[in-house]
């Protein structure tokens, strides 16, 4: 668990922050009862807020928790002959990366983290919201070598779409992706996820997910058609404080919508300035 705080979002105990998910890590049930009882006892004891567990999958054995059941992904099943991943895809995204190619969009194995964020930075402002600063990127990098990756796609030299890459077991992770909306109309995304999808199947994969997305929203109707699982996330909050509700800092919330029509109408570089101190305090 992480202990966070901030002056705007006030005090919690996350389990994973900045991730999809996370949870207890138990390999049967008693110790997985008793590891959250303890959380719960270590949350009481820092007079959090609350207490937040992020499950891939459904707990059972948690004590009564709040929960918030938005947020879903996609597993897509890889195998080592490309082609029959292929044939999961619909038309419509097998179409887009036929046009991707045709148009000469070309997958960058050299990319680099700056390509990626200053993509990233663009996006999130455009989208409302605060970035994380370079420095949590680079960390990641550096900290996990064998685990992370940067890829992109160019169109006309230009970095165009790019993706950080998580790799736990045998699975690929989309951990954070992003793109110019300038170069739409020749679809980086699909070529990009393609690439990735396909390099996958051929170093022996199992699994890629394509990462979190709220229900309904335009990245869960753009990662739909790949024809990966749906993934039923599961947040779990236990509230301390007299606190009545959970929070809720999703697309969903009216003042996170208010905020972000603020936020989307920033300069870029004061928006990537002061953006990661308060998104460091967003779990």
């Amino acid at each position: 668990m992480f202990l966070m705080r901030s002056m705007i979002f006030g005090k919690k105990l996350v389990s994973v922050p900045f991730a999809p998910y996370g949870g207890v890590c138990a390999d049967d049930d008693i110790a997985e009862k008793m590891l959250i009882e303890e959380a719960i006892r270590i949350a009481d004891e820092c007079n959090a807020d609350y207490l937040e567990l992020r499950y891939l999958n459904k707990n059972e054995n948690n004590l009564n928790p709040a929960i918030n059941s938005n947020y879903v992904t996609f597993i897509l099943d890889l195998d080592i002959n490309t082609e029959v991943v292929w044939r999961i895809f619909n038309n419509k995204v097998r179409n887009a990366i036929r046009k991707a190619i045709k148009s000469s969009v070309k997958i960058a194995n050299d990319s680099h983290i700056e390509e990626f964020y200053g993509l990233y930075t663009r996006n999130m402002r455009d989208l409302g919201t605060p970035p994380h600063s370079f420095a949590f990127f680079k960390n990641l990098l550096h900290e996990f070598p064998e685990h992370t990756r940067v890829v992109s796609v160019k169109y006309d030299g230009v970095s165009v779409a790019a993706m950080l890459l998580l790799y736990f077991k045998d699975t690929i992770i989309s951990g954070w992706a992003a793109s110019d909306r300038r170069y739409r109309n020749v679809n980086p995304n699909n070529l990009l996820y393609w690439e990735v999808i396909k390099a996958g199947c051929e170093a022996g994969y199992k699994y890629f997910d394509f990462g979190r997305s709220l229900k309904n929203s335009g990245t869960f109707k753009f990662k739909k058609p790949w024809g990966g699982k749906i993934k039923q996330l599961y947040y779990q909050y236990h509230l301390f404080n007299n606190r009545k509700k959970m929070p809720d800092t999703s697309q969903l919330n009216p003042k996170r919508q208010k905020f972000a029509g603020i936020w989307g109408k920033m300069p870029l570089k004061l928006a990537t300035a002061i953006g990661p101190l308060i998104r460091k305090g967003i779990p």
